[in-house]
């Protein structure tokens, strides 16, 4: 091997080194934890789909089933109980569309969906690293990936869900927007907004990217705000308009979100959050009430409960490491946790919030400022409750 190869190979190697092992590792932690739980467990409570293999339920349980259903069978014709009962009318079409393709070419869906949805986090890992070292220096881009790929919540980047699509979508688009690939950002944005509801916020985070560039004219920044947002306006809106013709309203997917206790936005933040914030707390504190130990019993409420606080938290955080509250990543992580919590339920929001991925940069800065014990405990905090979480999918959704 030549000199000049030997410097490229490592020259290579070592912009790719810390992204490639982040989420190596991670993934393989993820997978073998899942199918060591399985084989210990056995089933989760709720049945799988044919096409799950056995070692692979619980990555495949809980809503895969849906978006599968959604791929064989379309969206259901029956709307007379939505909001109601569950029904696949509350998810969004991008993922069922992946699946499709993966049945139209004879392959497994559950196995396409899952390849697709691990895959995209490696994107995201990747565009993480870039998106963070053209903000800092390499150290902090390093530990920011690490950070990252090991996070609690990035566990279900690598379900067949789609938490791996949307949080490469998002930080593809916001690595577009900083290095002013307005169109790239743009059709980025239409495709998260075809995700799940909260995709849409990918668009907004275009927007304020654009509109806070400096240097130039507010015409300018006008358009490329423009360019970022409007292909997920019409994604979006193409979406419902084919539940109104098609199924006759093009509230359904919304509206359907009320089986799993989301209320309509702002009304549900006074008249539910209380009353769920109480519900976690009372199972949690009187340790007799319920038995001595069932208080101790991890359920899904209390993990969205308490990850809230941590992310709310690390956004105070981040609103001091960026010194303006202004910051196109502090507004929006506002929307990203905010937004959900007004439908008055914490339910998902630990999985919610890995799409807000700035958060990730100071608790990299904290890091960056401990040393080994502070590193160590920190790590093994993290082992600690991704074996949790992992276990939890056995139980209780995600």
């Amino acid at each position: 091997m030549t000199t000049t190869t030997l410097e490229m190979t490592n020259s290579w190697w070592s912009r790719w080194r810390v992204p490639i092992l982040a989420w190596g590792l991670s993934r393989a932690l993820v997978i073998l934890l899942a199918v060591l739980v399985e084989r210990w467990l056995g089933a989760t409570s709720l049945s799988n789909d044919r096409s799950v293999p056995t070692s692979l339920r619980l990555l495949g349980s809980w809503d895969t089933s849906w978006y599968i259903d959604i791929a064989r069978n379309g969206y259901d014709h029956y709307t007379g109980l939505v909001g109601v009962v569950f029904t696949n009318l509350a998810f969004f079409p991008l993922l069922p569309m992946v699946m499709w393709v993966g049945i139209r070419t004879s392959m497994n869906p559950f196995i396409w969906g899952f390849v697709v949805s691990n895959l995209a986090f490696f994107g995201a890992v990747v565009g993480l690293h870039r998106l963070t070292w053209d903000r800092r220096d390499l150290a902090f881009a390093n530990r920011a990936t690490w950070v990252f790929a090991f996070s609690p919540p990035a566990i279900y980047a690598s379900l067949a869900y789609t938490d791996g699509l949307l949080i490469a979508l998002a930080i593809g688009a916001a690595l577009a927007a900083t290095r002013g690939r307005w169109y790239i950002a743009g059709l980025a944005s239409a495709l998260a907004a075809l995700t799940r509801p909260q995709g849409i916020f990918v668009a907004l985070l275009v927007v304020m990217i654009a509109v806070t560039v400096a240097d130039v004219p507010w015409a300018v920044r006008a358009r490329h705000a423009v360019i970022g947002f409007v292909p997920a306006v019409i994604a979006l809106g193409g979406f419902l308009a084919w539940m109104q013709v098609a199924r006759g309203s093009w509230q359904l997917p919304l509206n359907a979100q009320g089986a799993w206790h989301r209320g309509p936005l702002g009304i549900s933040l006074v008249t539910g959050l209380p009353k769920a914030t109480y519900s976690v707390i009372d199972y949690v504190l009187p340790p007799f009430k319920h038995g001595l130990f069932r208080h101790l019993v991890w359920t899904g409420s209390e993990r969205d409960f308490l990850f809230t606080i941590v992310m709310v938290a690390v956004a105070v955080a981040l609103w001091r490491m960026e010194g303006r509250w202004r910051s196109p990543w502090v507004l929006f992580i506002v929307m990203a946790l905010g937004i959900p919590l007004l439908s008055g339920s914490y339910s998902s929001m630990m999985r919610f919030g890995l799409v807000a991925f700035p958060l990730v940069w100071p608790v990299a800065e904290w890091l960056g400022h401990g040393g080994s014990r502070r590193r160590a405990w920190v790590i093994s905090a993290t082992l600690l409750v991704t074996v949790l979480l992992v276990l939890q999918l056995n139980v209780t959704s995600p």
